[in-house]
């Protein structure tokens, strides 16, 4: 139903078993029995804040009164990667190089090139992720109980190589869940689930120690030289300074991460039912999360490190531990009156009053040393932490997220038939000040069952349900960090920093954060309006629902920049109003249903359109900084009153420069002046403004205004409008099988792994790029015939071809079949339209087949049920996208308004699973 908040979380709320938690990342797949998901204001309300964004009930599998049972699942997998960056092979490397470096020979002579057209080249994403993952897994669960006591308990394990050298994860999963009846008129729930994770390796992205992404190994792997020079290059530039590089091979062999991440939940309700029609419930949960990370780099990985302003130095081991620890408890006691036969059984009615209390804990610890020996191991490093210089070491804790709640809820019920609910919850938050603390959040649902009526009893035959629902309501957000209300201060960090002296003594000082506190703020609030009709045909076998919405949210909770004078760079604060509107549309249907043939089909379909309708800011230029400086200016993002979020802003390409010859090339636009390149008359295009050159052939023109200046504009949007997904479920005798595609349309993504990967970006001398440039595409200003530069004519090289007429027609003729710019002229770039692509997409998610053994088969081996079945997973994605994968979003998690960016994203795998389940 699409997010309303546009800087802050939109996350839905996990119900487990009737339980708020922040995840379900500690259940087991194979225990869950169920997932439902609830969206409009009526269903949610009761919830409050915390499903402001819909709530996600998972019901996990319970004890069954009986004989006690026995199941065992196991399986084992394989997965590889699905796609990598084309880039260019050795030999249109090397030429490449050769323009670079204006006939520099680190390759090679000229005449000396051919040979690299038999040498196949190191391919470092085949070396980084080309590995086959195999994954093992396997759980066993007891279930069973008797009527007063019924029982399940699970454990889980899984273990898995990733794509990525040196990566993988081993997980457990432990699980109780108890119903236990002490008496008639008491009742206990109790569920305990246990999690220990421990992961090794980088598992993609940039690296905590490197200052962004562009130098992770991800980026790396793509545009690392894929040829060795012949000569030790003797550039100053450290970055290209062949002394300092290191491969991504040699750099994530020197890279050590380890993790260990223990995470607790309990949750226990009791029920007392005293009188009749009534029922008291009190709930208790807590939950305890402890993240250990180790990391160490060895010399060759230390390079470009974000720990040099503090004095760490280039090429010496460095050292990082870090400790997260998360405590939350939660309190909530309700009580019901439901009577279903009020006024001679014609009314139902259930009244609820409850109130809840919670509180989270944060506390992380992180401990630095820098500048070890040179010579040390990983090993070493982690042995002995005392041999390196310790930086100031980092401790936060984190002001407590409280929240207090009251909440009702009264449904009525008419003859079955007229539904009505209506909900009231009031918040109050640590978060936001004293007066602006509580929230107050009513809602309201009506619904019809038209299929009920009599005037519709004769259309039993072919109606077996329509009902009408329309609900209005209201929900809180308060996904902001604690601590806003007051100023924070930390010790100061950096070579820069000045230190007062009293009596010629240093002292210690605090400095104030980059974010302003506020007071003032209050909650998000968004108003939810949604009309649905819930329907269902043939006695049921064709069923679904058809939803419209319009979401509004207003007093956004915004990070906003502030004036430079006030000493701070951010502050959060409450402004703007966004909108979404909006249609579902869900099937089911029963195609076959025969004794040994069945066959089911289900569609989705979802269409949301957002809307800034109010927006308060100055500036509405928002930057991704997805690659450092890799970019010259980012201001990628335009977000303003009346558009949406999400609209990429940059320049659309027009072509490339070629050079005028009234007779080759009538429609050229340069012309040779001396020994430089110049517009001829009557044409304006100040494209090199953006593309950092001067003016060359084979220069990207963007398009530009009347006066030769480029032309920023709008190039798409990165959210879809319009996702779904459909499949097939059936059997065949003792065979099972399910096929389900999803889908994504009206949407672009930012290659940014592209655009970082087509030009001389920064004098990045001697790396790869994209193979969209490869000899036979893009223009070039070398002669193959001879090697010479026919860019940078000098008097000698007009003499070569007779003077400029002659170069000219030479340079026409070697590129009349190119078809994109020379990468060697863009020394700097902004966003171009060559980097924002279709990311519209069908793919085929997962494929299952699976064989049930006959019960006279198992029977006789003492087992009750036997099934083999194998799964493969992402086998096949229709898309124009030239990326690694069209679902990506690398930036928005740093910058929620800048989504839809694909930069040193980790590739996505395909991977094929076999298993077989029994139960004994």
């Amino acid at each position: 139903m699409g997010g309303g908040s546009l800087s802050q979380d939109n996350s839905p709320l996990y119900i487990v078993d009737g339980f708020p938690v922040s995840s379900i990342g500690d259940i087991a797949p194979s225990e869950i029995q169920s997932i439902d998901i609830l969206k409009d204001a009526s269903s949610t309300a009761i919830y409050g804040a915390r499903g402001a964004n819909g709530v996600i009930i998972v019901t996990t599998k319970s004890g069954k009164e009986g004989k006690t049972q026995v199941s065992f699942n196991g399986s084992l997998g394989w997965k590889k990667i699905t796609k990598t960056v084309h880039t260019l092979n050795p030999y249109d490397f090397a030429m490449y190089q050769w323009e670079n470096n204006n006939g520099g020979t680190a390759y090679g002579n000229f005449e000396d090139l051919e040979i690299w057209k038999s040498v196949e080249g190191t391919d470092y994403q085949d070396i980084l992720f080309g590995r086959t993952g195999l994954q093992k897994q396997y759980n066993v669960s007891v279930n069973g109980g008797s009527k007063d006591l019924k029982f399940n308990i699970g454990f889980s394990h899984i273990d898995e190589e990733s794509i990525m050298l040196g990566s993988g994860f081993a997980k457990n999963n432990v699980n109780a869940k108890l119903n236990a009846k002490l008496n008639k008129w008491m009742t206990l729930d109790f569920n305990a689930r246990l999690a220990f994770t421990k992961l090794d390796g980088l598992s993609g992205g940039a690296d905590t120690n490197e200052t962004n992404a562009a130098n992770s190994l991800v980026a790396n792997s793509v545009n690392y030289e894929p040829i060795s020079q012949l000569k030790a290059s003797d550039d100053d530039d450290e970055e290209n300074s062949t002394s300092t590089r290191r491969t991504p091979l040699q750099r994530i062999t020197s890279t050590y991460k380890y993790q260990e991440r223990l995470q607790q939940n309990y949750n226990a309700g009791l029920n007392w039912k005293p009188f009749k029609h009534f029922t008291f419930r009190s709930e208790f949960g807590y939950s305890w999360r402890h993240n250990n990370t180790d990391q160490a780099w060895a010399a060759d990985a230390v390079t470009n490190n974000k720990f040099s302003g503090q004095g760490a130095q280039d090429g010496r081991p460095q050292l990082m531990f870090t400790r997260l620890e998360q405590k939350e408890w939660r309190n909530a006691n309700t009580v019901t009156y439901d009577h279903n036969k009020l006024f001679n059984g014609h009314v139902h009615l259930n009244v609820l009053l409850g109130h809840e209390v919670s509180s989270v804990e944060k506390t992380s610890t992180t401990n630095y040393s820098v500048n070890f020996p040179a010579s040390m191991t990983i090993n070493e490093i982690l042995a002995n932490p005392s041999n390196g210089t310790s930086l100031k070491n980092e401790r936060v804790i984190s002001a407590d997220e409280n929240l207090l709640s009251y909440f009702g809820r009264i449904n009525f019920t008419l003859d079955e038939k007229y539904l009505a609910t209506f909900t009231l919850r009031a918040d109050g938050s640590s978060k936001f000040g004293k007066d602006n603390r509580w929230g107050v959040f009513p809602s309201l649902a009506l619904a019809w069952r038209v299929s009920d009526e009599k005037f519709l009893e004769s259309s039993s035959s072919w109606l077996s349900n329509l009902k009408l629902r329309l609900s209005f309501g209201t929900a809180g957000n308060n996904r902001i960090n604690s601590g806003l209300l007051t100023p924070l201060y930390s010790s100061p960090s950096g070579s820069g920093t000045k230190y007062p002296y009293f009596d010629e003594t240093l002292g210690d000082m605090l400095e104030h954060g980059s974010n302003l506190y506020n007071p003032d703020l209050k909650w998000e609030t968004t108003i939810t309006r949604n009309i649905g009709i819930d329907y269902g045909f043939l006695k049921g076998r064709i069923n679904g629902t058809i939803d419209l919405y319009w979401n509004t949210t207003k007093d956004l909770l915004m990070r906003s920049v502030i004036p430079s004078n006030t000493g701070y760079e951010y502050q959060y604060q409450n402004f703007g109003k966004t909108s979404n509107k909006g249609v579902e549309f869900t099937m089911n249907a029963v195609l076959v249903d025969k004794k040994k043939f069945g066959l089911n089909f289900n569609f989705n379909i979802a269409y949301n359109k957002n809307k800034i309708d109010e927006l308060a800011m100055d500036n509405p230029w928002q930057s991704s900084n997805w690659g450092g400086s890799t970019i010259a200016k980012y201001e990628d993002f335009r977000l303003e009153e009346g558009g949406r979020l999400g609209e990429v802003w940059g320049y659309k390409t027009n072509g490339f420069f070629t050079v005028y010859d009234p007779v080759s090339n009538p429609n050229g636009q340069l012309v040779l002046n001396g020994n430089s390149w110049a517009l001829r008359d009557g044409i304006k295009d100040n494209s090199a403004s953006i593309t950092g050159g001067t003016l060359k052939p084979g220069g990207l023109r963007l398009e530009v205004d009347e006066n030769g200046n480029p032309i920023k504009q709008r190039l798409g949007n990165t959210i879809p409008t319009t996702t779904g997904g459909f499949g097939f479920d059936g059997r065949f005798h003792n065979f099972d099988f399910n096929v389900f595609f999803n889908y994504s349309l009206g949407n672009k993504v930012i290659n940014a792994t592209k655009l970082a990967n087509a030009g001389f970006y920064n004098t990045r001398r001697y790396q790869n790029i994209v193979d969209d440039f490869s000899m036979g595409n893009r223009y070039t200003n070398i002669d193959p015939a001879n090697g010479v530069n026919l860019g940078n004519p000098t008097n000698a090289t007009l003499a070569i071809y007779g003077g400029a007429e002659g170069l000219i027609a030479r340079l026409n003729e070697i590129n009349a079949g190119a078809t994109i710019y020379n990468p060697s002229t863009a020394s700097r770039m902004e966003l171009t339209d060559y980097a924002v692509e279709d990311a519209s997409f069908l793919r085929l998610q997962n494929v299952t087949v699976g064989y049930t053994l006959p019960k006279k088969w198992v029977k006789s081996i003492f087992l009750t049920n036997v099934r083999i079945y194998f799964t493969g997973y992402n086998l096949l994605c229709i898309t124009d996208y030239s990326g690694y994968d069209p679902e990506v979003d690398t930036s928005s998690k740093r910058n929620p308004m800048t989504p839809g960016i694909d930069y040193a994203a980790y590739p996505k795998s395909r991977s094929f699973v076999g298993g077989i389940n029994i139960t004994f």
